[in-house]
């Protein structure tokens, strides 16, 4: 999640020749600085939901290494995906390839949930059905905002990316469902 950060240069000072420069400069940066804070906050709740997870794992097989070597070649690519549509926010092939990368961090983390509570044998403790039924709320409402801020993106240039802060509440939401199952 820190390598996100990377893509938020300091101004050069080559651009920067007085006190307004700098903060014209900082202004140019919003985009990025939002798609910053936005990714952020995402991967905090995946990593998040990943770590409860795998407190239900007592042992690991192949298929679920690789499984979480799919998922981690998605967060590999955030700090590209963010860059871009922080850089382009108002090309919308930007906001498709943000969303596409966050679809496939969303159905990593389906396929690791699926596989993990089919397969009690690798239990540690037995995973709630209200914890899984909780992931595939998520997941949904990941892959639904995804093709949502595309939507947006076609609509309003530029402010496709916001729509991923849905996430905070459904993140609330998920939780209710996981406390109900």
């Amino acid at each position: 999640m820190t390598l996100l950060v990377i893509e938020l240069r300091v101004p050069d000072h080559a651009t920067v020749l007085a006190e307004g420069g700098l903060a014209h400069a900082l202004v140019a940066i919003i985009p990025k600085f939002v798609s910053w804070i936005i990714s952020f906050v995402v991967l905090g709740i995946f990593w998040f939901t990943h770590h409860r997870q795998f407190h239900y794992v007592r042992a690991v097989d192949g298929p679920l290494l690789w499984l979480n070597i799919l998922y981690l070649g998605g967060v590999s690519l955030m700090p590209f995906s963010s860059a871009l549509v922080g850089e382009y926010s108002q090309v919308l092939v930007s906001q498709v390839i943000y969303s596409a990368n966050m679809t496939v961090l969303s159905v990593g983390g389906l396929l690791i949930a699926r596989y993990v509570f089919r397969h009690q044998e690798l239990w540690s403790t037995p995973m709630s059905r209200g914890f899984y039924e909780a992931s595939l709320f998520r997941v949904a409402g990941l892959i639904a905002i995804a093709v949502g801020a595309i939507g947006v993106t076609m609509v309003v240039p530029g402010a496709g990316n916001t729509a991923f802060m849905l996430m905070l509440p459904i993140s609330f939401i998920s939780t209710r469902i996981e406390r109900r199952g």
